[in-house]
């Protein structure tokens, strides 16, 4: 019996540094936070999904999860969603019309908002528009687009629209679109 208990108790100590966590004693369930913060990792993780305060790099591909679209912050400043037609061949479907200008970063903010910035980092383009919808005089406050307690996704959808969600306190509940692209396609 009491080397069953050590067994245990062993187990259970190499448990919780498998999942990251101090080792010790756990009552047997997790707490709600602790399932939340699991849904959204593994939420983030998928292909497609990209986490809040992400600066995207240039010229890389977020491809959806069925690898037929992708989104790309190009080197010419434009931030494009591509749709992938086989035989190497790509047809641009929706871009913020930014090429040429001077676009340092592209940033998917934790407001929930993805923004284009110049390199004296002021927003050229914003997904979400301020109140006065003037991007370039407007300094957004925190949490202006999202209240604190959600948890803001950008996805690269298998339909080909480029949305951003939020999700509720529990990092489970959808609180919706807060902003979309406009170009699912029926497939």
């Amino acid at each position: 019996m009491k080397k069953l208990l050590t067994l245990l108790l062993l187990f259970i100590c190499l448990e919780s540094i498998a999942q990251g966590q101090k080792p010790g004693i756990r009552i047997p369930g997790q707490t709600p936070e602790q399932k939340a913060a699991k849904a959204a990792d593994a939420y983030y993780k998928r292909q497609g999904f990209i986490r809040p305060n992400t600066v995207l790099e240039k010229n890389k591909k977020y491809y959806s999860e069925d690898n037929r679209y992708f989104l790309l912050f190009q080197e010419d400043g434009n931030l494009v969603v591509y749709k992938v037609m086989g035989n190497n061949m790509v047809k641009a479907i929706w871009n913020t019309h930014t090429n040429g200008k001077a676009v340092k970063k592209c940033v998917f903010q934790g407001d929930a908002n993805l923004v284009l910035y110049d390199y004296n980092d002021k927003a050229i383009w914003a997904a979400i528009f301020g109140k006065q919808g003037n991007i370039l005089d407007r300094i957004f406050p925190p949490d202006y687009f999202t209240p604190s307690n959600t948890y803001p996704v950008l996805v690269m959808q298998s339909d080909g629209n480029l949305v951003i969600y939020g999700f509720g306190g529990d990092k489970q509940t959808s609180t919706g679109a807060n902003w979309a692209s406009g170009t699912s396609e029926k497939n």
